[in-house]
Parts: C-alpha cells; sequence; structure tokens
C-alpha cells in the first residue's frame, strides 16, 4: 500500500466532501506524523498503522465539511490527540480553534506538533471542560462551534457545550453508525444527521450528528 501525500490527501477529501488544497493537506499529514512519532512515548491514539491513521483521524475529521458550518471560534472537546479539532481547523483557513484537554501531558505533545506542522489559527488549552465556565468567564458563550469525538455520550457532551457555545451555535459529535442521536439534548435542536463512509484500510460507517443551540 502506499504511503498517502498530500495530492492524495486531496482526492480522498474530496470523495467525502471535503474541499482542501495541497499546502493544507500537506500541513495536516506532518501533524498527523508528528503525532504519531511522538505517540511512540506519550499514548495519544491506539492506532499505530499510519495509513489507517490517516483514515480515523485525519479523514474522519475532515467529514466536518458535510455540515457545511463555517465556523469562526471553535472549541474542540477533550481533543486527546488533537483530532477532529485540527482536521476543522485545516478546512477553515482564518478561523479560531483551541484544543481543550484536561490531561496537561497530552496538550504538551499536541501543541509540539501543532509548532513542527506550522498549523496556524490553533491553541491547546488545559482545563477541565465542567470546571472550565467556572474558572475561565471570558470562554462562557465564546464559541459558534463545538466539536467532540469519542468524550462522552451526546447528552453529556451537550451539557458540557451549553455553557460555551452562543446561542445559535453549534455542536457536531462524531458518532459510530448505530450510536443514538436524540432529536433534543438540552437546549441544542438536531439539525441533521450526516451519515458517511471511511475508505480502505479503516473502513467503516460513520455519522456527524449536528445540533443548534435555540
Amino acid at each position: 500500500m502506499t504511503t498517502t501525500d498530500a495530492k492524495q490527501l486531496v482526492a480522498r477529501a474530496k470523495a467525502l466532501g471535503a474541499d482542501l488544497d495541497e499546502p493544507r493537506a500537506e500541513r495536516l499529514l506532518a501533524y498527523l506524523d508528528a503525532m504519531l512519532t511522538i505517540n511512540e512515548q506519550i499514548n495519544l491514539t491506539a492506532v499505530r498503522d499510519r495509513e489507517q491513521a490517516v483514515v480515523l483521524h485525519v479523514l474522519d475529521g475532515l467529514a466536518f465539511a458535510r455540515t457545511q458550518l463555517h465556523p469562526r471560534h471553535a472549541l474542540d472537546l477533550g481533543t486527546g490527540n488533537g483530532f477532529p479539532g485540527v482536521a476543522v481547523a485545516t478546512l477553515h483557513p482564518g478561523m479560531s480553534m483551541v484544543l481543550m484537554d484536561r490531561t496537561g501531558k497530552k496538550l504538551r505533545a499536541i501543541g509540539g506538533c501543532l509548532v513542527q506542522a506550522r498549523c496556524d489559527g490553533i491553541e491547546t488549552l488545559h482545563l477541565d471542560a465542567e470546571q472550565a465556565p467556572g474558572l475561565r468567564r471570558d470562554l462562557r458563550h465564546a464559541f459558534d462551534l463545538v466539536t467532540a469525538r469519542a468524550v462522552a455520550p451526546p447528552e453529556r457532551c451537550a451539557e458540557l457545550a451549553d455553557p460555551l457555545v452562543r446561542p445559535g451555535g453549534h455542536l457536531v459529535l462524531w458518532l459510530d453508525a448505530d450510536a443514538p442521536a436524540p432529536e433534543r439534548l438540552g437546549p441544542f435542536r438536531r439539525v441533521q444527521l450526516h451519515p458517511y463512509e471511511l475508505p480502505a484500510p479503516a473502513a467503516r460507517k460513520r455519522v456527524l450528528g449536528h445540533w443548534q443551540k435555540r
């Protein structure tokens, strides 16, 4: 199997509905490669194979394009290894993305990866999502988008996102194809579910759940 390069990533992203140019694809792959390298020392992902990581982290994150949202100030809850937040930010040059996690060593690791890959407009924030609105009042209702993947059930993600998302803002969750996606999550109302399929070598069916705060 050939190693995915920037040109190939552009084509694979297009199949998912994501418009990406080669310079941005190069930065995204540079971030992934830096993350996989440091993953040998700090556990950021269970996915060790590079081509599987392209699918399960990069392409999965780029599927955000299916929502047709154009965020300006976003927060990735419990970011872990930086995905899907880094992929979403790559799709939208000029936006700001905050990668929030309660584990400092993970954030220090991915912060180094961001610098190495020259990813602009992305910052890390060492905070527990539940405590963030109380500790940092400037974060209250500060974001027009909150994203989360493999953090908690949708109901819990909505609870964490509520004090951080402005009225009219959006919550987007990455879900398994058979996962529940309630029409209502507290103040959030479901806008649409976006099913998609990831390709080999990590083929699987996935769903993006999109809710808006009323």
